[in-house]
């Protein structure tokens, strides 16, 4: 009877901690679900601003640079300049439950398919991330460059306010016409709107995967 009573207690005591372990890998899951729907939310607002800057670079690298030393085309460079010179924005992935998965929380969570689809997902972001790392190499080349040729406001505050309103007129922005320097800072631009379609890209392909995953956990765990 006592080995009896010792096995029925340790069947209850392993059945307590099954069920505390599975409630513990569903509150994970909600958390992912969490990040998830915060990380397509930013991936929006971070596509959306990058191609932004993107066009307007393409605008400023269209102007001659045989055409700078004109005042209005120099003011037509600047509108275009600012954007991308006052604000980079980069995708900032919310990894507070993937750092906590993989500090031992992917123990709890028995379908190894859904261990898998969410390692698949996270795994992707490494390529985004070294993306993004070389879009803020090319900001900071170019801020630098252009810091040395142009006269340039300090960053607003907000995104909001980053594009000028009214252009400015007859407005010297250069106050050094140094060709090879200008080349130098063509080719940084070139260089860092290619960086950011291909970011863009990226960040396409890194979309469609969470919204995949968040669909796939939502139904997987009946979650709304």
């Amino acid at each position: 009877m006592l080995f009896v009573a010792v096995f029925c207690g340790f069947l209850a005591e392993n059945y307590r901690e099954t069920i505390i372990n599975k409630e513990k890998a569903h509150h994970y899951i909600q958390n992912m679900v969490a990040d998830l729907k915060a990380d397509t939310a930013y991936l929006n607002f971070s596509i959306y601003y990058q191609q932004l800057w993107s066009d307007h670079l393409d605008s400023a690298f269209q102007i001659p640079i045989e055409r700078l030393k004109d005042i209005n085309s120099q003011d037509t460079f600047y509108y275009h300049f600012l954007p991308y010179y006052c604000w980079l924005q980069p995708f900032i992935q919310n990894d507070n439950t993937i750092t906590q998965l993989k500090a031992g929380g992917f123990n709890l969570i028995r379908n190894e398919e859904v261990v898998d689809s969410i390692n698949l997902v996270y795994n992707f972001f490494r390529g985004l991330q070294f993306a993004t790392d070389y879009d803020k190499t090319c900001y900071w080349d170019i801020a630098r460059k252009a810091q040395a040729l142009m006269d340039l406001p300090v960053p607003p505050k907000t995104i909001e306010e980053i594009i000028p309103k009214p252009v400015p007129q007859n407005k010297e922005i250069f106050f050094q016409y140094d060709k090879q320097a200008i080349h130098q800072l063509y080719s940084m631009i070139r260089n860092a709107r290619g960086s950011l379609l291909t970011t863009i890209n990226t960040e396409n392909q890194y979309k469609e995967k969470v919204e995949r995953l968040l669909t796939y956990l939502q139904k997987e765990y009946h979650l709304d």
